[in-house]
This record gives structure tokens, sequence and C-alpha cells, in this order.
């Protein structure tokens, strides 16, 4: 298994879009009106998957996708179920997703109900590799959000660089017209010593569908 162990294929990143919403918003510096005209001017951000792979497809769909994006055959997929979302996860391990970004691990997670793809999750550092080289990840994220930041996206949610507590931010959040997500949080644990370049450090990208209303597994009212 490359990530379920770790919890990194599951759909449970929505915890942060919830609890955290209002306090990672507030501190997005207020725009000048020169800046608002620049936002104004960009392209509408339009979050349809990663690469080649689009929401809504099927797992027979994203096989291909695979194949045609990273040249990975069938036979180096690992299929997964989330234990308690009962979702499926292929997931992948790729040499290079960002030039000099180092290993990454993908997975493409298929809703409960629609077994249709709901949401793609892109992993640098710890657990992908044992001890990541931190520069790589940072500079990753770094260049990551100078891209995503390109395009407009809907002002409530948006964040960018926003601290959640001493080891996480929230390098970016931000939903286009339809309500589909960009989210990346970078994790660098508190026991980490910084002036080390190889620790325990990771980078989560992840392109969601529908994050206020997951495709899974849940308990309705009135079943207990």
């Amino acid at each position: 298994m490359l990530l379920s162990r770790a919890g990194w294929s599951s759909v449970v990143v929505f915890f942060f879009i919830t609890i955290l919403g209002k306090p990672a918003e507030s501190k997005t510096p207020p725009k000048s009106s020169a800046a608002e005209s620049s936002v104004s001017a960009k392209k509408w951000a339009d979050v349809k998957g990663f690469r080649s792979a689009r929401f809504g497809m099927s797992e027979k769909s994203v096989l291909k996708i695979i194949t045609k994006d990273f040249k990975i055959p069938k036979s180096k997929v690992e299929r997964n179920v989330h234990p308690t979302e009962k979702t499926v996860s292929l997931e992948i391990e790729v040499q290079e997703v960002l030039p000099e970004g180092g290993k990454a691990v993908v997975g493409y997670v298929f809703g409960y109900k629609s077994k249709k793809l709901i949401q793609v999750n892109v992993v640098w550092g710890k657990p992908v590799e044992p001890k990541p080289d931190a520069r790589k990840v940072v500079d990753a994220a770094n260049r990551l959000r100078n891209y995503l930041i390109k395009k407009k996206y809907m002002k409530d949610g948006y964040v960018t660089n926003a601290k959640i507590d001493e080891s996480r931010i929230i390098i970016f959040r931000g939903k286009d017209q339809k309500g589909r997500m960009i989210l990346m949080i970078l994790t660098d644990p508190e026991s980490n010593d910084k002036k080390k370049f190889f620790r325990d450090i990771t980078l989560r990208l992840s392109y969601m569908l529908n994050p206020d209303s997951p495709d899974i597994l849940t308990i309705n009212e009135g079943d207990f």
C-alpha cells in the first residue's frame, strides 16, 4: 500500500475546510483597489480534475488516463477501499510530478455512491519518502502557489499562506464558480529541527469536486 496506511487517500481533508474556513480567511490581507482590478482581469479557475483526469470519470477511464499521463501500467496501480468512508482510491508513485519536486504519490478517489472520480490528492514528502528534502518540498509549494494564484477564485474561503497552527499552513485554498476546490496544505511538525534539510515534512495538494458534501459513507439522521 502506498499512502492508505497513512490515511492520505481518504476525503478527511474536508475537515480543514469546515472548521478552519473563517479563521484562515481572516488572515488574508485586504486588497487595494489596484489589486482588485488585477484580480478582476484574471481568468476564472476551472477546477475539472488533475492533468487529464476529470471529475465524474470511472475507475476504468482513470486507469487509462494514468497510463497516458504518467506512462504507468495498470499493474503498478494500487486499488484500496477506505475502511470508514468506503471510497475507492487508485494510487500511483510518480518520480517527478514537478521538475525537481521530488517523488510524489497521486491518489484518485472515487465516491461511495457514484463510483465516479470526486477527488485527486498529490502528496510530497513524508510518508512518500522516509526523510524528504524539506527544501524541495517547500520550493514545490511556492511554485504551485504562484501558479494557482494566476487564476481568479471565489472570494468566500480564498486563502494563501494562512497558518492553521504551529505545524500546518494552508498554502492555497480556492473555489471556482461551481464550488470545486483546490486545497494545498504544508505540514512541518513542531518537533522538527528547522535547520535540518532532511526532516519530516509533507505537502498535500487536493482537487475536490464537492468539498461541502463529499460522496462518502455517512450515518443519516434517524438511522439510530
